[in-house]
């Protein structure tokens, strides 16, 4: 086979649009981050669903049930049951009864689960130091690229639900707060807006992924935002 014949292959195998040429790069980069994940875990005695989990009890800076881990995570309940049972016995976590339910057990890191859980944020480092080399108009066009993705997987249903900016009921045109009050203000850019509850101006490099202010909006306002959104 000549590498005309090859090449012609290979874009009839993974396809030649856009989108199919995207999917392939995320593949490449799941397939280093995935490499990366096993060595950190590896060399700190834990797997990198075991680290994922000691990372986002430290990002939620709250005790969390079970099931709440595993939604958050896209892990079956047999499989976060294994992997907190492990780390419990590693004294990165211990069991506590639930805020909202005396009932219910929660968990929570250990000193030493915190120290770990800092560690297994430093591996995706590689990953920045390459972004760091693009312009910061190419950061920003990946990153509000992704964001869009994300959230369109969301409504797919083929991702947990983030505490993303869009979704949120503070989160608002930049104008809206001039438009409530009847009263004329500037034009707003198409990707200018604000969190109402932190008073913060936002644009599509700053939107957030996920935010301890989040509370989620109503089915409407958050149809309203993602079509804002998409047009940025």
């Amino acid at each position: 086979m000549t590498k005309v014949a090859q090449v012609l292959d290979e874009v009839t195998l993974y396809g030649d649009h856009p989108a199919d040429r995207i999917t392939q790069g995320l593949l490449r980069l799941n397939t280093a981050m995935r490499n990366r994940a096993w060595n950190w875990a590896e060399s700190a005695g834990l797997t990198p669903t075991q680290g994922e989990i000691l990372m986002l009890l430290m990002q939620r800076k709250k005790p969390l049930r079970l099931n709440d881990i595993a939604r958050e995570t896209a892990l079956t309940a047999a499989t976060t049951s294994d992997a907190v049972s492990t780390l419990e016995e590693k004294g990165l976590l211990e069991k506590r009864r639930a805020l909202d339910d005396r009932r219910a057990l929660a968990v929570k890191l250990t000193p030493r689960g915190r120290t770990a859980a800092k560690r297994a944020a430093q591996w995706p480092g590689f990953v920045s130091g390459a972004l760091s080399a693009l312009r910061d108009d190419e950061q920003t066009a990946v990153y509000s690229g992704l964001f869009k993705l994300i959230r369109e997987l969301e409504i797919r249903g083929t991702m947990p639900a983030h505490r993303m900016c869009g979704t949120c009921r503070w989160f608002e045109p930049a104008n809206a707060d001039g438009a409530r009050r009847g009263t004329r203000a500037k034009v707003a850019k198409p990707d200018s807006f604000r969190c109402v509850t932190l008073d913060q101006a936002l644009d599509r490099s700053t939107l957030r992924l996920d935010c301890l202010a989040y509370e989620a909006g109503d089915v409407g306002t958050q149809a309203r935002n993602w079509k804002l959104l998409k047009q940025i």
